[in-house]
């Protein structure tokens, strides 16, 4: 007959990460998770939309300056120079793992919808997120 899985087997069969960056990703959150959540309310996220669509703004203003030949996305050199400029410290098997997983329509360019999946998983990656706020402010003004 049919055989259930118990919740013990299905946690004993760990996944394993097939880049460095998919490893990193998952350290970065069994971290973060072991300090703690803080979920909030649905109605308290809902009130945030007016800084949300503000983030967005900046964040578009953040691509375009990175879209250095402004064709509407940023492609494998236009995001090493991204990198490079921020001083964020990822090494080019990262950068190609990060570019292969943010273009996500394999395209070989990195549209806005999916920059903001590659500003979260640099966030994410990232120890001190109030640095990397303001290196992205400054990226895109400097």
């Amino acid at each position: 007959m049919g055989g259930a899985v118990t919740k013990s087997e299905t946690l004993q069969k760990e996944w394993v990460p097939e880049t460095k960056l998919e490893a990193k990703i998952i350290e970065a959150v069994q971290r973060r998770a072991s300090r703690g959540t803080t979920m909030k309310s649905f109605n308290s996220i809902v009130l945030k939309f007016p800084k949300i669509d503000d983030g967005l703004r900046n964040c578009k203003a953040i691509f375009q300056e990175f879209d250095e030949d402004s064709n509407g996305s940023i492609d494998h050199t236009e995001l090493k120079n991204c990198i490079k400029k921020l001083e964020i410290s990822f090494d080019e098997e990262e950068i190609n793992d990060l570019f292969k997983a943010c273009d996500i329509n394999e395209d070989m360019g990195i549209t806005f919808t999916e920059f903001i999946v590659l500003l979260c998983l640099v966030y994410l990656l990232k120890d001190d997120s109030s640095t990397l706020q303001k290196k992205w402010t400054m990226g895109c003004r400097s």
